[in-house]
């Protein structure tokens, strides 16, 4: 993921934090920052800044603050979507979405108004390039309508499509100087070049520099149609987290996006603000389902005696403050989740008995992880050392099987791993965006969870499919909820999204949808 992008908040009301110093004045723009500089820092995960091609977390932080989006979720608030740069309506059978041209002094970086033109082609792009992120609109066929009007339709029920929209991988181009430059709606496009070092967005900035090695720098938009942002200039570097703590602890950069919760607290109050909001990641314990590659992850019974003999609280102070319990694979914050307080807890003595009914005698279960990823400050080798230690007390003998990031990514696409930790980021805001889970899903079949294997949970997952807006919330939760029950997948935690900010900075907006909005600091 990223946008969805690192955090949510349940509630989801913008968080405005001041501090009492004074702005921060001195020093070069690329050092400690400037009256009209801020410096951010980040370990860059980031392949383009191209908006219809980029899907991480690093250019998806970039792209919030070039493109405006046809709808926007108001003040973090992701369980409604609100008009962006368009006004929008749903049909009754949720396969019609109608847009309206709504901000009509919306203007690119270079003063060219914002058009239908512009959002149709933007749209066509995505879907044309066939890149990380055009399945957001698979299925969708575009059409403009008139100059103010904008008809998406699908080929089934799309009740997600307001939640995908706001999306930055879904940012708005200038049309025609995309075309000028390469850019077209098909494979054929060679505009990527050209945006990276050129955007040509309606959004708070635009690019001035681009290193995807070193750092990224934005200017101000000076045609935005919003409230012109403080900082005129923004450096973000790409260094790693141990930096970040000298950097901020020095006054070198004023925002740290990968600090976990210890670093983060070992930074004196008088130096920096600090907010922790739940992250869009869920960890969760996988369990292959072909007795070929285990003939004991496939016994529900063993499965369920693993979800009984973890140490959830301990599993969250490793976690960190702000970290929270998870009853299903769905992010607590999401329309569909299962409430928390519906979560397994440590009960050793229902361990026993279920072992005892699965017929598990004690052998050693090879247990996949990254060895070398840390989720939003969790170190999955230290997370895995953790559940061994647990399960060992409950008679449950795990082998350890480290491996780094890429190895371990392609060994569970395989279906060849018996057990392990798996993690997953939201794309959007929407319990669908979960039905790879559902057994025949697309990382249900790196267990081999076939679709026919549990005809309850697939009529479940037709129930909240089919479900109106009222009813999905809960439709989704109960389907989700049942998936648990299995064991496949045992959620283990959804950690927390820490963003610290020197205190140069007096006021900033953190919230749900952005971790750190450059254009609403001060």
């Amino acid at each position: 993921m990223r946008r969805l992008t690192r955090s949510f908040v349940a509630i989801c009301s913008t968080l405005a934090l001041a501090a009492g110093l004074a702005a921060c004045s001195g020093g070069s723009d690329e050092a400690g920052g400037s009256g009209d500089t801020i410096v951010a820092e980040t370990a860059f995960s980031l392949a383009t800044i191209d908006p219809h091609r980029q899907f991480e977390f690093t250019g998806s932080t970039i792209d919030n603050t070039l493109y405006q989006t046809a709808l926007e979720f108001k003040d973090g608030d992701l369980t409604k979507p609100t008009d962006g740069l368009c006004s929008f309506e749903m049909s009754d059978d949720d396969k019609t979405m109608t847009l309206k041209l709504k901000q009509k002094d919306a203007k690119f970086s270079n003063g060219d108004p914002v058009t239908v033109d512009d959002i149709v082609f933007s749209f066509e792009r995505l879907q044309g390039l066939k890149g990380n992120p055009s399945f957001f609109l698979d299925g969708v066929k575009v059409k403009k309508v008139d100059d103010e009007t904008i008809e998406l339709k699908s080929e089934k029920p799309n009740p997600a499509l307001p939640y995908i929209l706001p999306n930055s991988s879904i940012g708005i181009v200038n049309s025609e100087v995309v075309k000028e430059n390469k850019g077209t709606t098909d494979e054929k496009d060679g505009a990527e070049q050209f945006l990276n070092e050129n955007s040509q967005g309606s959004g708070p900035y635009k690019i001035d520099t681009y290193d995807p090695d070193s750092q990224v720098v934005l200017t101000a938009n000076e045609h935005y149609n919003g409230p012109a942002p403080k900082y005129k200039r923004v450096v973000l570097r790409n260094v790693s987290a141990e930096t970040q703590l000298t950097d901020i602890q020095s006054g070198q950069a004023q925002v740290a996006y990968d600090l976990n919760s210890d670093q983060a607290n070992s930074i004196d109050d008088s130096m920096a603000q600090k907010t922790s909001l739940p992250s869009t990641r869920s960890l969760y314990i996988f369990n292959n389902m072909d007795s070929k590659v285990s003939d004991i992850t496939t016994n529900e019974d063993f499965r369920k005696a693993v979800a009984s003999a973890i140490d959830y609280d301990k599993i969250l102070e490793l976690s960190g403050e702000g970290a929270q319990r998870m009853a299903g694979l769905v992010p607590n914050e999401f329309n569909g989740a299962v409430p928390k307080d519906q979560a397994p807890e440590r009960d050793l003595a229902m361990t026993k008995k279920l072992l005892k009914k699965s017929g598990y005698d004690g052998e050693k279960i090879p247990f996949h992880y990254s060895s070398d990823q840390s989720v939003n400050g969790v170190d999955l080798a230290q997370l895995a050392e953790t559940l061994q230690a647990q399960l060992k007390e409950a008679g449950i003998n795990l082998a350890l099987k480290p491996a780094p990031s890429a190895t371990q990514l392609d060994g569970f696409r395989s279906g060849k791993q018996p057990m392990g930790i798996g993690t997953w980021g939201a794309d959007f805001p929407d319990p669908s965006n979960y039905n790879v889970f559902v057994p025949g899903g697309s990382v249900a079949e790196r267990v081999n969870w076939d679709k026919d294997a549990d005809p309850a949970i697939t009529k479940l997952a037709e129930k909240a499919e089919k479900a109106d807006e009222d009813a999905r919330g809960d439709a989704y939760a109960e389907m989700y909820k049942s998936l648990s029950d299995t064991g496949v997948w045992i959620p283990l935690v959804q950690p927390v999204d820490t963003i610290v900010v020197g205190n140069s900075v007096k006021k900033f907006v953190s919230n749900a949808d952005t971790s750190f909005d450059f254009a609403k600091a001060e």
